[in-house]
This record gives C-alpha cells, sequence and structure tokens, in this order.
C-alpha cells in the first residue's frame, strides 16, 4: 500500500460511454450521434480524481470485474495518481457500465446503466489501518461496510463527506455520522418537494451537519453552516457537457476541507471547479488543476466575496 492518503473514498467504478445527441431521442427514432467517448466514471471515482487533479492524495475502495473494462478503470486511475490497492478485482464478474446520452444545446445528460455484476465490498475486507493517515472519507452509498467506514472515520476525527446515490429514506442512517452532505438538487426535492433548497440545507444541518450543501447545477449551491446560510452563484463557462459537475464539486470541496479554508471560500473553489469541469465531453476530460482554478477565479468576477 502507497503513502498515508489525504482522502479516501468507496464507491462503484463506471465506464462511461458518451454520446452526443441533437436532442433526446424519441420511442423508436434512429439517430445519428454527433460525437462519441469512453471514459471512466462513478461518483467516488470522479471524485477522488479531481481532488487528485487538485494536488490531493487519494485512495479508493472499489470492486472491478476481472474484464477488460476494470483493467480500463484501474490503468486510469493509476495514471491519475489515485491508490488502487483496495481496487479489489472479482474473477468472473462484468464491471459497471454507463451510457450517457449528452444533448448538444444544453449540455444536459440522461444516463443509463448497467452495474457491475461483481459482490459489494465487504466488511471482512477492509481494515481501520486502510483509513490511517486520512482526513477525509468520501460515501455515495450505503453499505454495512460504508457504515463501518464512517464509524471508524467519525472515532478518529476523519470528515465525511457523502454524495447520495439512494434516497432519504434509505440513507438515513448514514447521514447520522456525516459531517458534509453535499446533495443534488434532485435529491432534496425527492426528500422534501416544497422546500427552497435553502431550507433543505437548513434541515441537513439541523440534523448534525457541519457543512450542508444542495448543489443546483448552473444556478449555484445553497450552503448552511454554523455562521450563515448562503445562495453561492455557479461560474460562467461555455457548457459542453455537464457530465461529473457534481462528482468535480465534491472532489473540490472535500480539497477544500484539506486547506482549512472558511466555508464561503470553500463553496466558491468547489463551484468555480465544478463549472471549469463542463467545458468539455466527459466527467473528468476538463478536470482543472489547481493553478487553473486559481487563475480562472482571479480572472472571472461574478460577485463572489473573497475570491482571490
Amino acid at each position: 500500500m502507497s503513502a498515508a492518503p489525504d482522502i479516501v473514498g468507496i464507491g462503484v467504478c463506471t465506464v462511461d460511454h458518451l454520446v452526443t445527441v441533437p436532442r433526446m431521442p424519441h420511442r423508436n427514432e434512429n439517430m445519428r450521434a454527433l460525437n462519441y467517448k469512453r471514459q471512466p466514471g462513478g461518483l467516488a471515482s470522479c471524485s477522488l480524481v479531481a481532488a487528485a487533479r487538485l494536488g490531493a492524495k487519494t485512495r479508493i475502495i472499489s470492486r472491478i470485474g476481472d474484464d477488460a473494462l476494470g483493467e480500463y478503470i484501474r490503468q486510469d486511475l493509476q495514471r491519475e495518481g489515485v491508490d488502487v490497492s483496495l481496487l479489489l478485482e472479482e474473477a468472473g464478474s462484468e464491471s459497471h457500465v454507463s451510457l450517457i446520452l449528452v444533448d448538444e444545446k444544453s449540455g444536459d445528460r440522461s444516463i443509463i446503466t448497467r452495474p457491475p455484476t461483481g459482490a459489494s465490498i465487504s466488511p471482512t475486507e477492509i481494515k481501520r489501518e486502510h483509513l490511517t493517515g486520512a482526513r477525509v472519507l468520501f460515501v455515495d452509498n450505503i453499505t454495512a461496510t460504508s457504515m463501518l467506514l464512517a464509524t471508524w472515520a467519525r472515532e478518529s476525527d476523519i470528515k465525511v463527506v457523502l454524495d447520495p446515490a439512494l434516497p432519504y429514506a434509505d440513507i438515513k442512517p448514514l447521514l447520522a455520522l456525516v459531517n458534509v452532505p453535499i446533495v443534488p438538487e434532485p435529491w432534496a426535492r425527492a426528500w422534501l418537494p416544497d422546500a427552497a433548497p435553502e431550507e433543505v440545507a437548513r434541515r441537513l444541518f439541523d440534523a448534525g451537519a457541519e457543512i450542508a450543501v444542495v448543489t443546483l447545477g448552473e444556478r449555484g449551491a445553497a450552503v448552511c453552516w454554523g455562521q450563515g446560510l448562503r445562495r453561492f452563484p455557479a461560474w460562467p463557462v461555455d457548457v459542453v457537457d455537464t457530465t461529473g459537475a457534481g462528482d468535480a464539486y465534491h472532489g473540490a470541496f472535500m480539497y477544500a476541507l484539506l486547506q482549512g479554508w472558511e466555508v464561503p471560500r470553500m463553496a466558491q473553489f468547489a463551484s468555480a471547479v465544478g463549472s471549469l469541469n463542463c467545458r468539455a465531453m466527459g466527467g473528468r476530460s476538463a478536470l482543472p488543476s489547481r493553478a487553473e482554478v486559481d487563475q480562472f477565479m482571479r480572472q472571472t468576477r461574478i460577485g463572489h466575496d473573497g475570491v482571490s
């Protein structure tokens, strides 16, 4: 196992097949794709790569198949500098695959998923020492293993960051162990249909979160913490594809946590990284370095406080 990570993440790794279309197809329609790209994806995977590009040391805990796609996932994570010592391979299983249709005009996307055929990571396959040295744990689902890791993290004063892949009712037990829930607007709306994003963030904060975030795509994010409740706008970019924007936001927010910044600076930084990731097709193609983000934030003024 390599040097101690700053961030450990547990979640599914995917291979994304992305096609750009002039519009979303109708039933029984034969449509010609405008573009095609294959790229690794997944909530945990992309969030960790985003943080690694910014300069954090990251480790992933996940399962892949022993197929060609699994090897593609492994090689790409290694190339990005992510520790894959706990990327476990299951013989005879197939890796997770997603087909993503990207609307040419808006950059919005629709996702079709074929889940992996292998078993989930078992609690017997992890050890407390796998978190040694880490300061942040990323989780995207509730399993016996993610609950155990989150419990260990809280006992060791490691911040737990959540990007929920399941509805509130399913993931509620895990939320009790989460320091920083960062949830997308559709998740928030499904939980509290009549509540404004700020109210959802407040509810998550009141339930025990240190910082609670509701991401709103091109409308920015609502953030609640001990010193305030604010809406932070998105940064203006020419959008090509919104795939992975939320993952980029999570990765950047975790990186910002490591820096010990004030919450407004964390939110502004994460928003900038999420916006920058929309400049190219795929969830990782446009992930920026720290230097790129700093330059972008200096040159782009949209009324953020304390941009530097």
